[in-house]
């Protein structure tokens, strides 16, 4: 778990994720969402007793056990457990000076966070099997707003499981079907997750001086996509700092918040700036990185044909449910004039040569300087996501960007048609 406290460098990564788009694929991303939650840890001063209790009682649980966690700034820190009897009643207690986010859970996947405060009294009902689900919190706002929060996620990310799981188990149907079940998926994931983004943004507004208000800036549907990632989305870090700044403004959390937002701004204009020279009709950046027999490759080098620069890399499931296509395209227009210039995000030589081969992709031109994600091509083209391809004319300017499956022999039909 990550809190505020350790927003440099982390929580910097993350923030600059949030204005980076690209397509979302639908297959895969669940397990790294459900451990995506990130909650942070906000101190306040308080003039309140210090003592604090959380009890209830939960069906289901005689005989098995609940752990409560303090969530620190780079770990879950256990504080105590406890044994259910028949009754299903429990009790914790202890002492806190500060406002402190905590986790009563079985494991991982079965917790309920509470933001507990100095003097309060928790009462918490619920099913033991099923935490983020069924519970009722008296006694905290605060742990009342958290619970709306990640209950409104949790099912969120069920939805998109089951998505998930039905996308899978239909893959085995033709090129044609196969097609169709990708739009498909794609769109109701996309629309789930917007429904799921419009109830972040009036939760939000609804509590923009909330604690949990900042867990729902943060909040991830996979480990690369933000709840909040569209350009407009950065109001909303703008209007909870502004004013958590005012209720808090000496505490080092609030300031580095403060601080993160500025850097979140400066990364936004200069994203915008790059951007625009990714435009269509802009000259495509130029591209020096060495082939598999280690000859520096120039994108440059195929000016004069219709050039598709495609980034893959073997180990993404996606790039190479793309590659038949573009198999299929290269061997159709190649005559035309058509080039393919593919750069690799692989970290290893054989595991790059090994999808070149398995892929049947040795026809045309392949770089890469084996960096992954540290690349120099991805700040270059603004890579967020891969597969992610432009189509370049003649002079080496941009045409068209990320185009998948038929759109691109559509595209090239009516080039060379």
């Amino acid at each position: 778990m990550f809190s505020l406290a350790i927003l440099n460098p982390y929580m910097i990564m993350f923030i600059k994720k949030i204005f980076r788009i690209s397509e979302i694929t639908p297959a895969g991303f669940i397990n790294a969402a459900l451990a995506a939650l990130i909650i942070f840890v906000f101190s306040s001063c308080s003039g309140h007793d210090g003592n604090y209790s959380i009890s209830g009682t939960l069906d289901n649980a005689e005989g098995r056990k609940i752990y409560l966690y303090e969530m620190s700034t780079y770990e879950l820190t256990p504080l105590d457990s406890f044994t259910f009897e028949y009754t299903g009643e429990f009790r914790f207690q202890g002492e806190i000076d500060q406002i402190r986010f905590m986790s009563l859970r079985e494991d991982q996947l079965n917790n309920l966070v509470l933001v507990v405060s100095p003097g309060e009294d928790i009462e918490i009902t619920a099913d033991y099997n099923n935490l983020q689900e069924s519970a009722t919190i008296e006694g905290s706002s605060e742990s009342k707003l958290a619970y709306e929060l990640n209950r409104e996620m949790h099912l969120t990310l069920m939805k998109l499981d089951s998505l998930s799981s039905d996308y899978r188990s239909r893959l085995n149907g033709s090129a044609g079907e196969f097609e169709q079940l990708r739009a498909e998926t794609a769109t109701r994931f996309n629309d789930i997750a917007e429904e799921h983004r419009h109830f972040t943004i009036d939760f939000i507004n609804r509590n923009p001086s909330s604690l949990a208000s900042l867990m729902a800036l943060y909040h991830q549907i996979d480990a690369n996509t933000f709840v909040l990632q569209h350009p407009e989305d950065f109001q909303y870090y703008i209007m909870v700092d502004s004013i958590l700044t005012d209720l808090y403004p000496d505490l080092d959390y609030t300031v580095t918040l403060n601080e993160n937002v500025k850097e979140m701004k400066s990364q936004f204009e200069q994203r915008q700036q790059r951007e625009s020279l990714l435009a269509t009709g802009s000259m495509a950046p130029e591209i020096s990185l060495p082939d598999p027999d280690g000859e520096t490759k120039n994108l440059s080098y195929l000016r004069g044909n219709y050039v598709l620069l495609d980034f893959w890399a073997a180990w993404c499931g996606p790039c190479r449910e793309e590659n038949p296509y573009l198999v299929d395209a290269y061997s159709k227009y190649n005559n035309n004039g058509f080039e393919i210039f593919q750069v690799s995000l692989d970290r290893t030589r054989d595991a790059w040569l090994r999808g070149i081969e398995e892929d049947n992709l040795h026809r045309w031109t392949h770089v890469s300087d084996l960096q992954f994600w540290s690349s120099e091509v991805v700040p270059l083209y603004q890579i967020d996501g891969i597969p992610a391809n432009f189509l370049l004319d003649p002079d080496g300017k941009i045409i068209a960007r990320n185009l998948r499956g038929e759109e691109l022999n559509r595209t090239l039909a009516e080039l060379f048609d």
